[in-house]
């Protein structure tokens, strides 16, 4: 019996829904996605297949009849969905391939590519069918041009765009969580879990780890002038809930080994509108200093003595070029002050600095350039970057998982998250799992298929019964 135009569209969904459920578990960085029989089986290889596959449908059934129009109508922007998830595995390598290759994070670059995605699709999968994907893939791309300005704007220490951007992300992921949550309630039946809240698909999860490290490293750069708004306590809890707690982590270094201080510096020339805080737009611009103390640690450092402000300032001028490569841990010692000066970036203008006095322990040196490196790493999200790959293993059975995954440190000096804890956690406190998974490998018919097939189902019996 010949196959009419619903039912070849129909025969497509099972596998569009099976790319969708390796998509959303961050598969899409792995070369090896079970069901699919082929030489190269990566995800996007998967999804230039089915487009293909639809657009050879489209022509077979374009100008047919009122029916194949329909059909042909669906496939065409059943493919615009399929290019504009094939253009999303492509940022997503290019952030995973940037954070592992060059360590330095361009996120004016992916800012500007990701708003280009949007661009290129905001009219894309207008037919009522395709709804849910469409909220979907917006809120997706949405989130992820909230995050990049974010990651922009914190960088160049501008507080309320930092701030407005976090929210929109936050904003966005609690609604595109509202879909996932209705999707899944279904599949809950009475076995282990039933007794514990739905876990949300690895994409989500690491998105929200994603801005949680955002946030982590705004209320560093920001530290100043949040904790003039609450107590230290109420301060050391809030961030806490965060994940890490940057602040705490310098302290606790510069007491342990008995360094001077640790300071993050701030490079302001030529940016305009930077601070650590708040500015009325009707108020005249204050000209900043060039390098602005971000960070000082201890806090009455800075009071004692001008002459490690001139050193550090100096240095940074003459050594401008080497620390934009993030590449290694310059020193410079000051024989005439009794003291040395360690400098890393950890962002394009932000300058973490180290300063020791002479002499006091030979392996000092050792200790201050894996800190700094490491932290550096950490502040830029180069590890939640990377975990774009590493979070596709399917097992959580030793500590070396969750040391590549960043959710434990080797270093007990650096451990980004509590050992009895295995989850990150968003501002709202809530434990978000990062391995846990409830996707049925072997159920091709998923929310997203009977969607689909429902309302094509009912448009079909509609256009049936006008022609009859």
């Amino acid at each position: 019996m010949q196959m009419g135009p619903w039912g070849m569209l129909l025969m497509h969904l099972p596998q569009i829904a099976i790319a969708e459920r390796s998509y959303a578990d961050l598969g899409f960085l792995n070369t090896k996605n079970k069901g699919f029989l082929r030489k190269d089986n990566s995800l996007k290889t998967v999804y230039e297949s089915l487009k293909s596959d639809l657009k050879r449908l489209e022509e077979m059934t374009r100008g047919t009849n009122s029916i194949g129009t329909t059909v042909a109508n669906v496939s065409n922007q059943l493919c615009q969905f399929i290019t504009a998830r094939i253009q999303l595995i492509d940022f997503y390598e290019r952030m995973y391939n940037m954070s592992t290759n060059s360590k330095i994070m361009k996120h004016q670059e992916l800012l500007q590519c990701i708003e280009g995605i949007v661009e290129c699709h905001l009219l894309s999968c207008s037919h009522l069918a395709l709804t849910a994907i469409k909220t979907s893939l917006t809120l997706e791309c949405e989130i992820l041009i909230q995050l990049m300005k974010a990651q922009v704007e914190v960088q160049n220490w501008r507080f309320l765009p930092t701030l407005m951007a976090l929210y929109g992300a936050q904003a966005r992921m609690s609604a595109w969580e509202r879909t996932l949550q209705s999707k899944e309630s279904w599949k809950l039946g009475f076995s282990a879990t039933f007794l514990k809240a739905n876990q949300q698909p690895a994409l989500y999860q690491w998105l929200v780890k994603l801005r949680s490290a955002i946030l982590a490293k705004c209320s560093l750069y920001f530290h100043t002038t949040l904790s003039q708004q609450a107590s230290s306590g109420e301060m050391r809890s809030i961030v806490t809930k965060q994940g890490v707690d940057y602040y705490h982590k310098i302290q606790s270094f510069q007491r342990k080994h008995d360094v001077l201080a640790v300071l993050i510096i701030f490079d302001s020339r030529g940016t305009e509108n930077s601070g650590s805080g708040y500015r009325h737009p009707g108020r005249g611009a204050d000209m900043p200093p060039s390098f602005p103390v971000v960070v000082c640690c201890p806090n009455t450092f800075m009071q004692k003595s001008l002459v490690h402000l001139d050193n550090i300032q100096t240095k940074i001028k003459e050594r401008h070029a080497e620390l934009l490569t993030m590449d290694k841990v310059i020193y410079h010692k000051c024989t005439k002050d009794l003291c040395t000066y360690a400098f890393h970036n950890t962002d394009p203008r932000m300058t973490l600095v180290i300063a020791f006095e002479n002499g006091k322990q030979r392996d000092k040196e050792t200790h201050i350039t894996s800190f700094m490196t490491d932290l550096s790493m950490h502040i830029r999200c180069n590890k939640v970057y990377e975990c774009l790959k590493l979070s596709n293993m399917t097992d959580n059975k030793n500590d070396k998982a969750k040391v590549d995954l960043g959710l434990l440190e080797e270093d007990d000096e650096f451990e980004e998250f509590p050992a009895e804890d295995w989850t990150a956690k968003d501002e709202d406190s809530e434990d978000i799992s990062v391995w846990e998974d409830n996707w049925d490998d072997d159920d091709v018919e998923d929310d997203f298929n009977q969607q689909l097939r429902a309302q094509l189902e009912k448009q079909k019996a509609g256009e049936t019964t006008k022609e009859s």
